[in-house]
């Protein structure tokens, strides 16, 4: 069901002033896309896209696009069949679309108003356009008109919250229905051993992942590649910190046994922050964790805190290998000989104990899968911002991190869990304790009291809390639970940068009892620390037990 187009904008977008007319089927062209702001000299590639989302083909002939300032008339005989685009490159007969912002309408024949789209610091209040603009024309950021269904003469349709930048994939995979098994696992418990298991029996591997500096890993894949296999790594050239010599120890090696590596490209995505592996031709492994110690640990060894799953599909699997096949292909050739040399002494870290509580569970059964993809979907309002708004029960959030402003607006995913919370459903937010995540002014902490001074204002079943860490060292997760049956597990933190700019991975699985099982260790991390009402007895009896020894101890000593 189509959401409510008022409702997203101003919860959304804090546009409050914004008064959305009902939209309804579009019988005229549109104005598809522009790029106001090329990253070349004077500007040079600029252009604007009219498409006919209508069913029948159309005559733009001396249609008119102007900004106000300039008009350029369509040419005669120019025909639009269904479905169609028409360019036009700019500037031309006076158009010039400013950087700082600007007007965009396209006129009929008759001089009436067809489309208008308005950005950046642009003022224009008239006919075809209604509330604030789509922000600002930063260089090579390509507006796009995502809903060509519908023309609401607002921002709603062009997905302002989405930033598209010249170059960057469009993959707008669709939901699957599928029966198939899936292995769901956790960080600490058991992430290392249900990873290099699978690599351990594959025969092609590709991987994605933000940083690499786990040596179990390392020789699960130098095994594979001892076998004949074939192991492709695809990596973030500049993660925060830089690369470690540890990591690049591990690439020389995978390299030397006949491995491919390559970086990420950094100039179509701020972090190449997905944490991803295919392997063979039919087999997806999603986590929230990187491939290090933390998120990988050895048996019996604290981690952090991770949701993934293994997923046997072949539908998501060539699903997510486009997006691959696409990361990789712009990616940068690794040449091991120029790698920095580095002494790294392989001697094995020692971590504290953790206390194996959940282990992996096979799922074979129906499931209804949607692949999240950033920055191409994570933003549109029918995959992440649909599912916690389709909650009805219960809606666990569990993250590293959750920053409550985006800049100019309101972080989407939280404000609509808070608004689920309105609607009398459930809420639990977990998030990480970790020092660095408490010592700023717009932190875990802060979100906290946030949170849950709006529960006690409106009297809403809506509560945030921090962490206790026994046993785990972080809160790494990026997961959500909705009723029970609906998890997502994704690479994406809950900050502006991660899904607008970063190339991130994450999936939204339905099925009871995956989500039962992810729902067990979201409440055992939510009750960490709180003594159970069997302690509190067992408690009792051992107290009742002690004092009853001393009282019996005594008698025993006093008697004659």
């Amino acid at each position: 069901m189509r959401v409510n187009p008022a409702q997203l904008i101003i919860s959304l977008l804090l546009l409050s002033c914004i008064a959305i007319p009902s939209s309804a089927s579009i019988d005229h062209p549109v104005i598809l896309e522009l790029l106001p702001n090329p990253a070349t000299p004077g500007d040079r590639g600029e252009y604007l896209v009219i498409s006919n989302p209508t069913n029948q083909r159309m005559n733009i002939s001396g249609f008119v696009i102007t900004d106000l300032e300039g008009r350029i008339t369509v040419p005669p005989c120019t025909y639009l069949p269904l479905g169609s685009s028409y360019r036009i490159d700019l500037p031309s007969c006076g158009v010039a679309l400013k950087n700082s912002g600007d007007e965009v309408l396209l006129l009929d024949r008759n001089g009436k108003i067809l489309d208008c789209v308005i950005y950046g610091d642009s003022d224009y209040e008239g006919e075809g356009w209604s509330g604030g603009g789509l922000g600002k024309a930063r260089e090579n950021r390509i507006f796009r008109r995502f809903y060509l269904n519908e023309d609401t003469d607002t921002a709603y349709e062009w997905l302002p919250l989405r930033e598209y930048y010249l170059g960057q994939s469009n993959f707008m995979p669709p939901v699957r229905s599928a029966s198939c098994n899936i292995t769901a696992f956790v960080s600490p418990d058991s992430s290392l051993e249900v990873l290099t298991g699978e690599i351990m029996n594959a025969s092609i591997i590709r991987a994605s992942v933000y940083t690499f500096e786990s040596y179990e890993i390392e020789r699960a894949l130098i095994d594979t590649l001892d076998r004949g296999g074939t192991v492709y790594l695809l990596l973030e050239q500049d993660p925060v910190g830089g690369v470690s010599e540890l990591e690049l120890d591990l690439i020389r090696e995978i390299a030397a046994h006949g491995g491919h590596v390559r970086f990420a490209d950094t100039t179509l995505y701020s972090l190449h922050h997905a944490k991803y592996a295919l392997i063979d031709d039919d087999t997806v492994i999603i986590s929230s964790e990187n491939w290090n110690d933390g998120g990988f640990p050895p048996q019996g060894f604290a981690g952090n805190r991770g949701w993934g799953a293994v997923i046997r599909s072949e539908e998501i699997f060539s699903d997510l290998l486009s997006v691959f096949e696409y990361d990789w292909g712009h990616g940068i050739d690794l040449k091991v000989e120029e790698l920095p040399e580095g002494v790294v002494k392989r001697d094995k870290k020692i971590f504290s104990r953790h206390r194996r509580g959940f282990d992996p569970i096979d799922i074979n059964g129906s499931f209804r899968m949607e692949l999240i993809i950033a920055p191409d979907n994570s933003l549109n309002y029918d995959t992440i911002i649909r599912m916690i708004e389709s909650a009805n029960e219960t809606l666990y959030i569990e993250q590293a991190y959750i920053r409550r402003r985006w800049e100019e607006c309101e972080n989407p995913y939280l404000e609509a869990a808070i608004d689920a919370a309105r609607r009398g459903v459930e809420v639990k937010i977990l998030v990480d304790s970790m020092w660095y995540h408490l010592d700023g002014r717009d932190d875990n902490d802060e979100l906290c009291r946030y949170v849950n001074g709006i529960a006690r204002r409106e009297g809403l079943n809506l509560e945030a809390k921090l962490a206790v860490l026994d046993g785990i060292r972080k809160i790494h997760n990026k997961g959500v639970i909705v009723d029970g049956k609906k998890v997502l597990i994704s690479s994406i933190n809950w900050n502006r940068h991660s899904p607008t700019y970063n190339r991130e991975i994450g999936i939204i699985i339905e099925n009871p009892d995956l989500g039962k099982y992810y729902s067990d260790v979201f409440l055992d991390d939510w009750n960490r620390g709180r003594i159970s009402l069997k302690m509190v007895i067992i408690l009792i009896i051992m107290i009742f037990l002690l004092l009853s020894s001393i009282y019996l101890l005594r008698r025993w000593m006093s008697a004659p």
